[in-house]
């Protein structure tokens, strides 16, 4: 290196230039953090000195450390891709079996639904209990002991003619909440025929929490109350 090309560097930016360069060609031992040097300002020379010996009555002394200030934290980089799907992880244990009260459809039956009568005509009641905060849909079945839907069907023995109330098909009614739906009808005859059109069980379904009960007629209103149906 000549001393013109040092000259040229200006005498602000002369310090870095030597450092840069002597860092680069005479390693500092591993545990110097601040490397030492005599600069000539005469002439420009520069010559690198342990950190005990003193420059010549003509140099100035210059230091500057082997490693810089941490810098500040750069930004933060943009987020990776998604990583891949991971395989789907075993079945959970089944859990325990619940009934009705664990959700829709509630199924509440009440049997018997009938007494042995003679006519007696007697009347009957079947009350429906809306305990939900919505609006309840719901649909009442007289079966007979076939199950089938006894809707419409004239009630043997009934005076004057009546037939069973309740719902055929999907058909539901709505009950508000709170509220009690009251369905009569007159208690079939069963003798001398027991079984043709004469009602066994009443199905009550709906898709809100209900509470169902009957009183049927025979010899005075006997109460009976109904099971919500276990699933």
């Amino acid at each position: 290196m000549s001393l013109a090309l040092v000259r040229r560097a200006g005498s602000a930016g002369l310090v870095a230039f030597v450092a840069a360069l002597f860092t680069a060609l005479v390693p500092a031992p591993a545990a110097a953090l601040v490397l030492e040097a005599c600069v000539n300002p005469g002439n420009g020379n520069l010559r690198l000195v342990a950190a005990s010996e003193p420059c010549h009555n003509n140099e100035t002394r210059v230091q500057w450390n082997v490693t810089g200030p941490q810098g500040p934290a750069g930004p933060q980089g943009p987020a990776g891709p998604q990583g891949a799907t991971g395989p789907q992880g075993p079945a959970g244990p089944q859990g325990p079996a619940g009934d009705s009260a664990g959700g829709p459809p509630f199924i509440w039956v009440c049997t018997p639904a009938s007494y042995a009568n003679t006519g007696g005509h007697a009347r009957a009641d079947l009350y429906v209990f809306n305990g939900s905060a919505a609006t309840a849909n719901v649909a009442v079945h007289f079966l007979d002991k076939d199950g089938n839907n006894l809707a419409g069907v004239t009630i043997p023995g009934s005076s004057p003619t009546q037939g069973y109330p309740g719902e055929s098909g999907v058909t539901t009614v709505p009950l508000l909440p709170s509220k009690t739906r009251n369905v009569t009808w007159q208690s079939p005859d069963t003798s001398p025929d027991c079984c043709t059109n004469v009602s066994f069980s009443i199905r009550v379904v709906s898709d809100q929490p209900i509470v169902v009960g009957t009183n049927l007629g025979f010899s005075g209103p006997i109460p009976l109350p109904c099971s919500l149906l276990p699933k």
